[in-house]
């Protein structure tokens, strides 16, 4: 943790003490005197895409102390992670930043695109809407009855997202304590929870939690009359209607390694934003 606040700026300790990291957060280090000097973590994760699951490896957390720098430290726990996942996941992908864009072709990853549906809306336009409820994370009942909710959809195939992360409620928790705590509503008629915020005109939807597929151009008017687009941060299932265009983020670059992961380009995907890690 004191490695990941000095390279990262960010701590894990409040998502570790809340007892929300489980067993799918695995750390490789390795250490000298007792102190942490190089990691990557391994993220077991598990999507569903349509009928089909899907078990990749997500890597994050690769970092080495800066005075430990340039001893092929990072490069030996790298080797031995995959030597021991490789043949066991349908891939294993990274997301990393544009320092280290030749380092990691070096074990095999290739650099690939993702892509990210919008929809154009008319300022002002009345449309029909759905009902949103606030959601305050601070209450128990409200938290338990949306943990209930997508732990739910790891039964059946999620008829809004393509590439649903599943069973892994743990880095769910992660991003609602860290950023999107305070942008979760429920919409009683259909008995769903949408992620999104509003930055000016756009509205970025992170999420869709519910068995009912919901009507995306119905819910993005939902947030009111100011918004010109709607930008959705994971592959809607349904994309008939909305227009596409490739997913660039300032300094992350996504990194695949399996045949398997090929179709996120192929297929014009992403990977949902609450799935990073």
């Amino acid at each position: 943790n004191e490695l990941t606040r000095q390279t990262f700026c960010f701590d894990f300790a409040d998502w570790y003490e809340s007892g929300h990291w489980g067993e799918l957060y695995v750390p490789h280090v390795l250490t000298d005197e007792n102190k942490v000097v190089s990691n990557v973590s391994v993220n077991l994760m598990q999507f569903k895409m349509g009928q089909a699951t899907k078990s990749y490896i997500q890597l994050g957390t690769v970092m080495t102390d800066l005075n430990h720098r340039g001893q092929g430290l990072n490069r030996e726990i790298m080797e031995r992670i995959l030597d021991e996942y490789k043949e066991k996941v349908d891939g294993i992908y990274l997301f990393g930043n544009d320092s280290v864009l030749n380092y990691y072709p070096k074990f095999g990853f290739q650099a690939a695109k993702e892509y990210e549906y919008y929809l154009p809306l008319s300022r002002g336009e009345k449309a029909a809407s759905y009902t949103l409820e606030k959601i305050n994370m601070e209450d128990e009942a409200q938290c338990s009855r949306l943990y209930d909710t997508i732990c739910a959809c790891s039964d059946t195939p999620n008829k809004n997202d393509a590439l649903y992360m599943n069973e892994n409620i743990g880095l769910y928790q992660f991003w609602f304590a860290a950023d999107y705590g305070d942008s979760i509503y429920y919409l009683p008629e259909t008995e769903s929870y949408v992620i999104a915020e509003k930055q000016e005109e756009t509205l970025l939807i992170y999420q869709i939690f519910g068995k009912e597929k919901l009507d995306l151009t119905r819910l993005s008017h939902s947030f009111g009359d100011h918004v010109t687009e709607a930008v959705f941060g994971f592959t809607p299932a349904d994309r008939e209607n909305l227009l596409v265009r490739e997913h660039k983020e300032a300094d992350c670059t996504l990194f695949i390694l399996g045949n398997d992961l090929e179709r996120i380009e192929k297929d014009k995907m992403m990977f949902p934003i609450l799935s990073h890690a």
